[in-house]
C-alpha cells in the first residue's frame, strides 16, 4: 500500500468483502487500504486471470475528475503500465462509491524494500522498464505524477507502472493528498511536467539504495531538498542527484537516463490504443492508490534478467529427441485413458478445519480423518443430499482438487485453503476468490479451480449467497467442507 491504514480503518473496509459491485465483481479477500480507498481481490467472467478492485468513497465533483482520468489512463496499452481493467460508479448499502479494476500485482517495490535494499545492478535493471513506461508516457503529453517505490510493481515476471495516477500534464498536480518529498518542489506551485516524474525516479532510486525514509538537507525556496547519505552507491551518486535538482530544468531527461543506464535509445512510442469507454468529463485528482498484494507470501526479488539474456534463443532440438518426446507424450496419454476407466472413487467425508489454525501445521500435527479413497488420490465427489441451503451448507457437487504428485509430495504436515464462494440462487457458483493467503500461490489456485465447479442445494431467496470452502491439502490427500458466512 502507498499509505498505511490504521486497524480501525481497516475494519470499516473489511466489512464489504462478500458483496458484489454492479452484480458483476465479488469483493474478495482484502489486500489493503489507504486513507482514501480500499483494495479487495476480485474476478470477472471474461478473464482467468485474477484482478483488484479499488473503492473510493465519492461525490459528485469527485467522480467528474476521476472517471475521466481513469477512462484515459485504461486506453492506453503498454506492457510497463498496469492495466486498468473497468472502471465506473457503485453503490454499496446505499453509500456512493467509484471502483477501478485492475491487473493484480503479486508485490510492489517498497515491499522489496521492507525487507532488503537493491543491488546497483538490480537498481538499473528497474530503471529500464520504468523510463520505458514515462518516455510512453511523456510522449503523448501525459505524466505517471505519482512515481514511488509503492507505485512501481511486478506483475508476473513483469515490472509495471500504477496506471491510475496518470494525468495530462496539463492537469497538474492532485489535490487530494498532502504533498510530500516524494513530490517534485514545483508540485507546491501547481507546476506539472515530466521533470516531475525524473524527480519521482530519483526519489525511488535514493530508497531503494539506501533502504531508509527520505530525509531533508536544508530549505530551498521553503522546500525541503532530499539529502544523499554518505554511503550512498557511488555508482548512483551523481545521476540520483541531478534527478533531485530543485530545478526541474536541472534534471535529467528521460533519453539521458537511459543511454546512462544502458539501455537502448526509446523509439518513437506507437499510437495509445484507446478503448470504448465511459463519456468523458472534467479531469482533476485522484486519491493515493493502494497496491494490491498478496498478504502472507514473501517477497519476489525485482526481475534482474538482463535484455542480453532475453534476445538470446533456444537451440533447435535434434529429430530423434523430438521423435521419443512424441512418444512419450502417446505413451503418457494411453496411461491416462486406461486410468478414466476405473472404478469412480467414492465421496469424502467432510474434515472440520478449524477456524483459527494456520495455513500449514509443523510436521507431526494431528493428521485428518481417513478418506474413503487411496492416499494421494484426488477427483469429483458428488453428495445427493438437497434441502434448505440456509440450514445446512451441504453441497450437491464437490469437487476435490487435482494436485501433481511433486506437489504432493512437498507437503509438510497440512496445507489449509480457504475459498469464498458467491453462489447463485440456483446453486451454482458465480464466483471463487481465495479467502485468506497461505504459503504457496500453487494449493491457492487449484483450491479456487476446484471451488467453481461447486454447485450447493438451490433456494428460494431474491439475493446470492456466501459460503466459505475450506480445503485441507495433505500428502494423504485432499478434504473440503463448506461453511456459510452469512
Amino acid at each position: 500500500m502507498s499509505v498505511e491504514a490504521s486497524d480501525v480503518t481497516s475494519e470499516v473496509w473489511i466489512r464489504w468483502q462478500g458483496q458484489v459491485v454492479n452484480g458483476t465483481f465479488p469483493l474478495g479477500r482484502y489486500l489493503g487500504c489507504s486513507d482514501h480507498s480500499g483494495v479487495f481481490l476480485t474476478q470477472s467472467a471474461t478473464r482467468s486471470s485474477e484482478l483488484a478492485i479499488k473503492l473510493v468513497p465519492t461525490n459528485r465533483a469527485l467522480a467528474e475528475s476521476l472517471l475521466p482520468r481513469w477512462k484515459r489512463a485504461g486506453g492506453l496499452t503498454h506492457p510497463h503500465l498496469l492495466r486498468l481493467v473497468e472502471w465506473g460508479g457503485c453503490q454499496l448499502e446505499g453509500l456512493p462509491y467509484l471502483y477501478a479494476v485492475m491487473e493484480y500485482a503479486d508485490q510492489t517495490l517498497a515491499q522489496v524494500l521492507a525487507r532488503r535494499m537493491l543491488t546497483d545492478d538490480e537498481a538499473r535493471e528497474m530503471m529500464l522498464p520504468a523510463l520505458d513506461a514515462l518516455a510512453f508516457l511523456h510522449g503523448r503529453s501525459l505524466v505517471h505524477g505519482q512515481l514511488k517505490p509503492a507505485n512501481i510493481l511486478v506483475v508476473g515476471d513483469q515490472l509495471k507502472l500504477a496506471s491510475d495516477t496518470i494525468r495530462r500534464i496539463t492537469d497538474g498536480p492532485p489535490s487530494t493528498h498532502p504533498l510530500t518529498l516524494s513530490d517534485p518542489p514545483e508540485a507546491r506551485y501547481g507546476s506539472s511536467s515530466p521533470a516531475g516524474d525524473v524527480w519521482g525516479l530519483g526519489v525511488s532510486l535514493l530508497e531503494a539504495l539506501a533502504r531508509r525514509p527520505l530525509a531533508g538537507r536544508g530549505e530551498s525556496r521553503d522546500v525541503p531538498v532530499p539529502a544523499l547519505p554518505a554511503d550512498f552507491s557511488p555508482a548512483f551518486r551523481d545521476i540520483v542527484s541531478r534527478c533531485l535538482s530543485p530545478s526541474p530544468q536541472d534534471r535529467p531527461s528521460v533519453s539521458e537516463l537511459v543511454t546512462w543506464a544502458g539501455g537502448p535509445s526509446p523509439e518513437p512510442a506507437p499510437a495509445a490504443t484507446i478503448q470504448p469507454a465511459m463519456p468523458s468529463a472534467p479531469q482533476t485528482t485522484l486519491p493515493e492508490p493502494p497496491r494490491a498484494v498478496p498478504a502472507g507470501v514473501g517477497p519476489k526479488a525485482v526481475p534482474t534478467v538482463s535484455p542480453a539474456v532475453r534476445r538470446q534463443k533456444p537451440a533447435a532440438l535434434p529429430m530423434w529427441v523430438l521423435g521419443a518426446v512424441v512418444i512419450l507424450v502417446l505413451v503418457w496419454t494411453g496411461l491416462r485413458l486406461l486410468g478414466s476407466h476405473r472404478t469412480a472413487v467414492q465421496p469424502l467425508a467432510p474434515v472440520a478445519t478449524p477456524e483459527g489454525s494456520s495455513s500449514q501445521n509443523p510436521d507431526g500435527a494431528a493428521p485428518a480423518v481417513p478418506q474413503a479413497r487411496a492416499p494421494g488420490s484426488t477427483g469429483a465427489t458428488t453428495s445427493t443430499g438437497r434441502g434448505d441451503a440456509a440450514a445446512s451448507p451441504s453441497a450437491i457437487h464437490e469437487v476435490i482438487p487435482e494436485v501433481s504428485p511433486g506437489a504432493r509430495r512437498s507437503i509438510r504436515g497440512h496445507i489449509k485453503v480457504w475459498v469464498r464462494v458467491v453462489v447463485e440462487r440456483d446453486g451454482s457458483v458465480f464466483a471463487a476468490v481465495v479467502d485468506r493467503s497461505g504459503p504457496s500461490s500453487y494449493f491457492q489456485r487449484v483450491a479456487t479451480e476446484a471451488a467453481k465447479k461447486w454447485t450447493f442445494p438451490p433456494v428460494d431467496t431474491p439475493s446470492r449467497r456466501t459460503m466459505q470452502i475450506r480445503f485441507d491439502f495433505s500428502r494423504d490427500g485432499t478434504t473440503a467442507r463448506a461453511v456459510p458466512l452469512h
